[in-house]
């Protein structure tokens, strides 16, 4: 399965990939409504953008009480607005964090990689994201990357 995939050594933090996204999708530019978010770590200058990892399984999708996600054709984890409440349980049970609310519609914002043309990838200015096969594996967390970084950065022991 394709993958958008983050070199946290690459990303520098600039945001294009959010606001390149929410316009895309949202005709509208803002954080709050991408489907991509970077976390920053300000004490150590690190940024790490989370995407979703579309895991399988998924426990995102088995968490849902309404069925709401689902899994399309390609293998992504897709909303159903129709069929979606706003009760954010995909929210609590995302392992990774890469699931948000729309602040006005009250449906969760799931990458769905731009139809197979992601324009994060495209437009990243540093090229910290790239859109390739992967192995099937379960992503690790935002906090475990931190720590493995920092420890890359012999930042941390």
């Amino acid at each position: 399965m394709k993958r958008i995939l983050v070199d946290v050594d690459r990303c520098s933090g600039c945001r294009v990939c959010e606001m390149v996204c929410s316009f895309n999708h949202e005709n509208a530019f803002g954080p709050s409504i991408s489907r991509i978010t970077v976390i920053k770590e300000d004490s150590y200058g690190l940024d790490l953008p989370i995407v979703c990892w579309h895991c399988n399984p998924c426990y995102a999708m088995e968490s849902c009480p309404e069925e709401a996600l689902e899994r399309g054709e390609e293998g992504l984890v897709l909303a159903n607005e129709e069929k979606c409440v706003g009760c954010e349980k995909c929210l609590e049970t995302c392992t990774i964090g890469a699931i948000k609310l729309h602040p006005e519609r009250n449906i969760p914002l799931i990458c769905n990689q731009c139809n197979g043309k992601p324009l994060c990838v495209e437009k990243c200015p540093t090229k910290a994201l790239t859109y390739t096969e992967t192995e099937a594996q379960q992503p690790r967390s935002p906090s475990q990357v931190v720590k493995e970084t920092l420890r890359r950065w012999r930042i941390i022991a």
